[in-house]
């Protein structure tokens, strides 16, 4: 019973954890890009993000940018 008790803290701790990490998501990412940034040249918000990712994020960024696509 004891052990049960102590995985299960370890457990919730653990998780606690993960979730408060401190590390850039996409949308830190999209929000940082602007007209400086380039496929080599990210945002240090992008410096995690895949390179695939960015590459969609920067993409979505240029096409909101040029008038092509109507804000919403």
């Amino acid at each position: 019973m004891r052990t049960r008790h102590t995985l299960t803290a370890t457990a919730a701790v653990l998780l606690a954890l993960t979730g408060c990490s401190s590390g850039y998501t996409a949308d830190d990412c999209a929000a940082a890009i602007d007209d400086t940034s380039t496929k080599t040249n990210r945002p240090v918000e992008c410096q995690d993000i895949s390179d695939e990712d960015y590459e969609t994020l920067h993409l979505a960024y240029i096409i909101r940018n040029s008038g092509v696509v109507p804000p919403s």
